[in-house]
C-alpha cells in the first residue's frame, strides 16, 4: 500500500537535534553553561477517560473466563456499562467484578464501584482511588513518549515533576529559536486509520446534508475530505516507524511495521473496503485518503509524498514514539543561565 503524503501542516517536528535522555533526582552538579527550561501542564482533566478505557479493556477482558454471560460491554462517559444476560445468575457476576475490581490493587482496595439497580445493566465507575493511580500511570508514559521522541539528541535534558500535573524539562541551550523543540514535545501524535464516506460531496455535506456518523476533515493544504467518524483502525499496534527513500523515484518516504495483532487488524480493514478510499489521519489531519486496490496483507506499508528528508524523519519518529496519553500544553518558557 502506497499512501500520497503531503507535509503535516507546513510544519512537522525536525530530528536535526540529537541527544540522549537522563531522569531522575539527586545530586545536580551545576551546569557551566546556559540552559533552556520548559514547563509543560499535563491536561488532568482527560485522566478519567483514560482509566475508563482500561477499566473497559480489564473487564472486557476478565469476564471472558469464567464466563459470566454478558450481551454487551462498553465505555459511556465516565463508566463502563455491562448487560449481563437474561438467566445468569447475578450474583456469580457480581461477585466475579468484585474481584476484578481487587485485582492489581495497592491493599486490595477497589478500583471501581459496581452500581447494581436490579436490572440488566450495571454501570461500572472508576474509584478516586484508581484515577490518582492513572494519573501517575499517565504521567509515567508520557515521559517514556517523550524520551523516545528526543532520545537521538545529544543534549541530556532532565525530566523533574512539579505537583500532579506539570513536568519541567530542561536542556541546554543550543539555539533561541525553540520552536521545533516545542513542537516535538506537545504533538499528540494520534494515528487513525478512518473510511471515506463516499455517500455524498463536500459540498452537499456542506450544505447540511452530512450524516452524521461523518464529519469534514482537511489535509495540510486545506482540501477537506468527508470521512467517518469511526476510527477503523488505530495506530496503537505500530511497532516501527523509519524514513528511508523509495527506489523508483528516490524520493524520501516513511515505512511503518505492526505487531501480529495488528497486521491482522491492518489486513482486515483494508480487505472491508477494497475500491473505496481511507483517511490516514494523524492529530486530525488528513496525510493521505488512497483507494484501497487489495487487502494490505504482513503489517507493513508505505507513506510517500512531498517529504523532505528532515520532515520525513519527523513523521517516522512521531509514529514510532506513539501518542500522548494527553494533552500536554507549555505553560513557560525559560533560559537559565549558569
Amino acid at each position: 500500500m502506497k499512501l500520497a503524503v503531503g507535509l503535516i501542516g507546513g510544519t512537522l517536528l525536525v530530528l536535526a537535534l540529537g541527544f540522549g535522555i537522563w531522569f531522575g533526582v539527586g545530586v545536580q552538579h551545576q551546569d557551566p553553561q546556559p540552559r533552556t527550561q520548559l514547563t509543560v501542564r499535563f491536561d488532568t482533566d482527560a485522566v478519567p477517560q483514560l482509566v475508563v478505557r482500561t477499566l473497559f479493556a480489564t473487564v472486557r477482558d476478565g469476564t471472558r473466563e469464567p464466563r459470566i454471560g454478558y450481551a454487551s460491554i462498553a465505555p459511556s462517559g465516565d463508566a463502563v456499562e455491562l448487560t449481563i444476560l437474561e438467566g445468569v445468575d447475578r450474583d456469580q457476576a457480581l461477585a466475579r467484578l468484585r474481584e476484578l475490581s481487587r485485582q492489581g490493587s495497592t491493599g486490595g482496595a477497589e478500583t471501581f464501584a459496581i452500581a447494581d439497580t436490579g436490572g440488566t445493566v450495571l454501570r461500572l465507575t472508576p474509584t478516586r482511588a484508581a484515577i490518582a493511580e492513572g494519573l501517575v500511570r499517565a504521567v509515567d508514559q508520557t515521559i517514556d513518549v517523550l524520551e523516545q521522541r528526543i532520545d537521538s539528541l545529544a543534549l541530556k535534558p532532565t525530566f523533574n515533576r512539579e505537583g500532579d500535573d506539570r513536568l519541567v524539562i530542561a536542556v541546554p541551550f543550543f539555539q533561541p529559536d525553540t520552536t521545533r523543540l516545542r513542537a516535538l514535545i506537545i504533538a499528540p501524535g494520534k494515528l487513525a486509520f478512518r473510511y471515506v464516506d463516499t455517500s455524498m460531496s463536500v459540498n452537499q455535506a456542506k450544505l447540511g446534508e452530512m450524516p452524521p456518523q461523518t464529519e469534514i476533515l482537511q489535509d495540510q493544504k486545506g482540501t477537506p475530505y468527508l470521512v467517518e467518524k469511526r476510527v477503523a483502525m488505530s495506530g496503537d499496534n505500530l511497532t516501527d516507524a523509519q524514513p528511508g527513500f523509495d527506489q523508483r523515484t528516490n524520493e524520501p518516504i516513511v515505512t511503518f511495521r505492526f505487531n501480529t495483532v495488528g497486521a491482522r487488524e491492518f489486513a482486515r480493514v483494508t480487505g472491508e473496503k477494497v475500491g473505496a478510499p481511507m483517511a490516514v489521519v494523524l492529530d486530525g489531519v488528513v496525510l493521505a485518503a488512497p483507494i484501497i486496490r487489495e487487502p494490505i496483507l504482513g503489517g507493513t506499508g508505505q507513506i510517500s509524498g512531498n517529504f523532505t528528508v528532515e520532515s520525513a524523519n519527523d513523521l517516522a519518529l512521531l509514529l514510532r514514539s506513539g501518542a500522548l496519553p494527553a494533552p500536554l500544553t507549555i505553560i513557560e518558557e525559560r533560559t537559565l543561565e549558569p
